[in-house]
């Protein structure tokens, strides 16, 4: 991979991103939503070239973007992928439009692949009709789940190679959408009680390089699926990462579970597997989780 177009590139993922293909050696095009957008956090990249467009103006992206064959085009950008946006149908119903519009630009401009930032949440969705309890989150769940549905249409249509990334759940440090993880810092370093549900079902924590480290994999590498999970290959109850949360701060005290009440919603530990992603890639997590906590935390401490 030589040459990359990144929308969303301003964004916790975009960020780590475009730091691990630069470092690969790779030309990036980064796609900001508008000259308002804050990009400081790309000043350290000199060499990308950054063009501004709208999500609900990426059919136009092509005449934005005069440079071709590009290699690949990660499609990361999300409207309130975090929030309470998450719960906004209308919102999250554009997102699914942009996505497919985002196949056809990147087609237009000649890509020979676009990944895309999926969600395991999106297997929730699939079941979201049999939940005893409806979270209004699950709304941005279905809409993922959705738009992996088109875009697998669409890039059939158009021609072009696709591969939907399902992330884990995130952490590390420039997240902006924020985070179990970081939600957890905030509070404890904040002197506050972090409160949580019942916490006792299968997770995956993944650190933000190890998937960007995947994400350059995917986009470099033949892929033989068109479907990868992300993850660290560490599956635990949730209250185990959390407990450990607490201890790491020497806070555990201030862990509180069982203090939220259950929303229902359920994680199966077959769906954090990444074996596909290894046997296909090489792909293999450098950061524990331990490792991982203590970098967040330490960024955390700056920013607070």
């Amino acid at each position: 991979m030589k040459k990359a177009i990144v929308t969303g590139a301003n964004g916790f993922v975009g960020y780590w991103l475009i730091r691990e293909l630069q470092r690969n050696g790779v030309a990036v095009t980064a796609v900001i939503k508008d000259e308002d957008e804050n990009i400081s956090a790309l000043a350290e990249f000199p060499d990308v070239v950054i063009v501004y467009c709208d999500l609900s103006e990426f059919l136009d992206l092509p005449t934005r973007i005069p440079a071709r064959d590009f290699d690949v085009m990660y499609h990361l950008a999300w409207v309130s992928a975090g929030g309470p946006g998450r719960a906004d149908y209308a919102v999250q119903l554009n997102n699914v439009k942009y996505a497919c519009d985002a196949v056809a630009a990147a087609a237009a401009i000649g890509c020979r692949k676009i990944l895309f930032a999926g969600t395991v949440t999106e297997r929730i969705a699939e079941n979201v009709l049999n939940l005893s309890a409806k979270a209004v989150n699950n709304i941005y769940g279905v809409c993922k789940h959705m738009t992996h549905c088109l875009v697998d249409i669409e890039s059939r249509r158009q021609g072009i190679e696709y591969v939907w990334m399902q992330f884990s759940n995130l952490f590390g440090p420039y997240s902006i959408n924020g985070n179990i993880v970081g939600y957890t810092i905030k509070e404890l370093l904040s002197g506050r009680e972090a409160t949580f549900g019942p916490s006792n079902q299968p997770y995956d924590l993944l650190y933000i390089e190890d998937l960007a480290r995947a994400a350059y994999l995917l986009g470099s590498k033949a892929t033989k699926r068109s479907c990868y999970y992300i993850g660290s290959g560490d599956v635990r109850i949730l209250s185990e990462y959390l407990m450990e949360i607490g201890e790491e701060m020497e806070l555990p005290g201030m862990i509180r579970i069982g203090f939220r009440p259950d929303d229902g919603t359920r994680y199966a530990k077959e769906w954090f597997d990444i074996s596909p992603l290894v046997e296909d890639t090489g792909y293999k997590p450098s950061f524990s989780f331990a490792n991982g906590l203590r970098k967040t935390v330490d960024w955390m401490k700056t920013t607070l």
